[in-house]
């Protein structure tokens, strides 16, 4: 890569780790859907996973991780229970946020570049592969999360809603289900009509080797 497609890489990171702490900061991050919140805050790292490939995927699920554990650590009232994983166990909410987190900007690039190659989504530029990416990319997101948190803060999902450790699985199941499914849909219209729009744009988003 010469030093002028380096730079544009830079750039269109740059760019989208911007939006990325933008949703994160403020309430553009959380889709109200009658009484559930969707996350948006995937919708950025899932672009780029697509458009650039899985390592700028993978690079923007860190900073997507990142911008968790600053708001944790600056603005500790925003969200209690992860202030209660941060208090609980340093470790386990780090690796919580930035493992489930980068793992799935990484897969959701690598399932990007399947997309393309199957000739009934008539390969770069198929509407229906971006949001087919959209739609998976947002699924890994919520079943990474939710998964590593109750193998890795059980208890403190324990302590926080009140439930038994038994039945914090249950827990865990019926919220990635109610809130799981209206992200992923959404991120697949979203990311299906972000993608299709800027791939126009060959300066700004030409798509990088995986």
């Amino acid at each position: 890569m010469n030093n002028s497609a380096k730079v544009h890489q830079i750039t269109r990171l740059a760019i989208l780790v911007a939006i990325i702490f933008l949703l994160a900061f403020t309430p553009l991050g959380y889709l109200a859907i009658g009484p559930i919140a969707a996350t948006t805050i995937q919708m950025p790292v899932i672009v780029g996973a697509v458009l650039m490939g899985p390592a700028s995927g993978a690079v923007l699920g860190f900073f997507f991780g990142l911008s968790a554990v600053v708001k944790v650590l600056t603005m500790p009232g925003a969200d209690a229970f992860a202030s209660l994983a941060m208090t609980h166990s340093p470790l386990a909410y780090l690796t919580v946020c930035m493992g489930a987190r980068i793992a799935m900007g990484a897969l959701t690039g690598l399932l990007a570049s399947g997309l393309k190659k199957l000739p009934v989504l008539n390969g770069r530029g198929s509407i229906a592969g971006y949001g087919i990416a959209g739609f998976v990319g947002s699924a890994l997101n919520t079943v990474f999360y939710l998964g590593m948190l109750w193998g890795l803060c059980a208890e403190v999902i324990s302590s926080f809603y009140g439930v038994d450790l038994s039945g914090v699985g249950a827990l865990v199941m019926g919220t990635a289900y109610a809130a799981g499914i209206p992200e992923a849909i959404v991120s697949c219209i979203v990311v299906g009509a972000v993608c299709k729009a800027v791939e126009k744009s060959p300066v700004l988003f030409k798509r990088q080797p995986a």
